[in-house]
């Protein structure tokens, strides 16, 4: 049986959409209170994650941070529908996409997020920070081979991660007079039309533009 499931998140945050997406397809039902203090630096807040950071799941009496973290408790913890592969290889290959998004471009899409706003875009000093978005959009354009998911046909947690970093790749490149469209990544433009039919994926994209649009 389902606990009470409460997730503390941002709504224009890559790693929140991941643990977003997966608790959709899981069909799990969850609520997404405000912040304990209202901010992230509150003692409320920090009792519950003394890292002071988002996403934060509470099941129950369990609370755990890391949105990596979260996604595995929560496909150990409800296991269907599954979104893991069943082979070790499969597993593999779908936390090697999961890393890679969490260690290099998700962080890379906040630094380029970030700098439109403390002054650092549009610098020359700047410039090898978005050559390296492209370089690393390459990289997983050539790892990919969509069919239609990154895994094959089953919608997998190697995919969650991409679903609002994909828009923010778009967003973020024109933003910074660098754009990407689909000519320059026709393989990850291929994979997102067929993940962003998903319910789940519409769902968090939509909240995601509305928060950005400050609606």
């Amino acid at each position: 049986m389902q606990q009470s499931i409460s997730l503390y998140q941002f709504p224009y945050s890559h790693n929140c959409a991941k643990v977003k997406i997966a608790l959709y397809e899981k069909g799990l039902e969850f609520a997404m209170p405000p912040l304990p203090g209202g901010s992230t630096r509150s003692p409320e807040f920090l009792a519950l994650n003394p890292l002071g950071k988002t996403p934060v799941l509470v099941d129950g009496a369990f609370v755990i941070g890391e949105s990596e973290v979260i996604v595995e408790y929560l496909e150990d913890r409800y296991p269907q529908p599954p979104l893991l592969p069943t082979t070790a290889e499969g597993r593999a290959r779908s936390r090697w996409f999961s890393r890679y998004h969490d260690l290099y471009l998700g962080p890379q899409l906040s630094t380029l997020f970030f700098a439109l706003h403390d002054g650092r875009a549009g610098t020359p000093a700047f410039e090898p920070e978005i050559d390296k978005l492209i370089e690393q959009v390459a990289i997983l354009e050539q790892a990919i081979d969509p069919q239609p998911y990154l895994l094959g046909e089953q919608f997998t947690l190697a995919d969650a991660p991409y679903a609002v970093s994909y828009h923010y790749i778009v967003m973020l490149s024109a933003a910074h007079k660098r754009p990407l469209t689909d000519k320059d990544m026709p393989k990850l433009a291929r994979w997102f039309a067929a993940a962003s039919q998903r319910p789940s994926v519409q769902r968090v994209l939509d909240a995601c533009k509305a928060a950005l649009a400050g609606g």
